[in-house]
């Protein structure tokens, strides 16, 4: 077998584990659909995410330094994913505007 191919798995796998863990630590009664769906999530951005971060802060890192991260971000990325999309409802709108501000001006300097 590749061991690029081994690679990728073995960080699959880690990713997976890695979305497992807060459906297997939860204490409230989840139905199976929604804890299918955590993991299936956890798993994706595990997939599709730590690889973009480990090609860029760890790319000397060995295999399973790889491995931790794509579990981490199994376990923990949807908990970010939610507290990012908190900030972006309440705080959204007034960092959208200090953007648009720097980039076209404010009012006052036309």
């Amino acid at each position: 077998m590749d061991s690029s191919l081994l690679t990728q798995f073995w960080l699959l796998l880690a990713g997976v584990g890695g979305a497992f863990l807060p459906v297997a630590l939860s204490n409230g009664a989840s139905s199976r659909g929604r804890a299918l769906a955590q993991v299936s999530c956890g798993a994706l951005m595990a997939t599709f995410l730590a690889p973009a971060l480990e090609r860029h802060f760890f790319s000397t890192s060995p295999p399973e330094v790889n491995a931790g991260i794509s579990f981490f971000i199994g376990c923990f990325g949807l908990k970010l994913a939610e507290l990012a999309q908190k900030l972006i409802d309440s705080r959204g709108e007034a960092l959208a505007n200090r953007i648009i501000d720097r980039i076209a001006g404010t009012e006052e300097r036309k």
